[in-house]
């Protein structure tokens, strides 16, 4: 008896800052389509979507408000799902960052990279646009503006972990 072939589908996981365009039901639709056509040929699918919680513009966007920010997606998160219930979008697992079964496993796999040695504390020095939510050097702005957008950037210094990337690098030429 052969096992059951498996496909595994994801939308990006969308960042709830304000209301969806049709660019994510245009994305969400077209995994769908994707998902369901796997499964009529008979594949074990796994389809997730969902949203990243975390961020800048969220917390500046629910402060305006006047809200904290796991209230602010909330709100958002329950319109993103009334649409794809509208649309009838068959996904299998909606994630969503703030889940506390998504910190936790974020928190463990960290945890063990850290005492690896793969990850390390350092400066990010850069400037940072926050309508694009990028960070850019010297070298990639464009009259000293951001590249994307053409909108002003500002300087951003901020502790960051990095992941030690040279540990790995004959495996990954390879």
């Amino acid at each position: 008896m052969s096992e059951q072939k498996k496909f595994y589908i994801t939308t990006p996981i969308y960042y709830p800052s304000d209301k969806l365009h049709i660019g994510h039901s245009y994305t969400t639709v077209a995994c769908d389509a994707l998902a369901r056509f796997k499964r009529k040929q008979g594949y074990d699918v796994m389809f997730l979507t969902g949203t990243d919680e975390h961020g800048q513009k969220i917390e500046d966007k629910a402060a305006a408000a006047g809200m904290q920010p796991k209230e602010y997606v909330d709100r958002i998160v329950a319109t993103v799902k009334d649409l794809w219930k509208l649309l009838n979008v068959s996904y299998d697992r909606f994630i969503r960052t703030t889940d506390s079964y998504h910190v936790e496993s974020c928190q463990k796999i960290f945890q063990k990279l850290y005492e690896q040695g793969d990850i390390y504390k350092g400066e990010y020095v850069g400037h940072y646009c926050k309508p694009c939510e990028s960070f850019w050097t010297d070298s990639q702005l464009v009259d000293g503006k951001c590249p994307d957008c053409g909108r002003e950037v500002y300087d951003a210094h901020e502790e960051a972990y990095f992941f030690r990337t040279g540990k790995y690098a004959d495996r990954l030429l390879k």
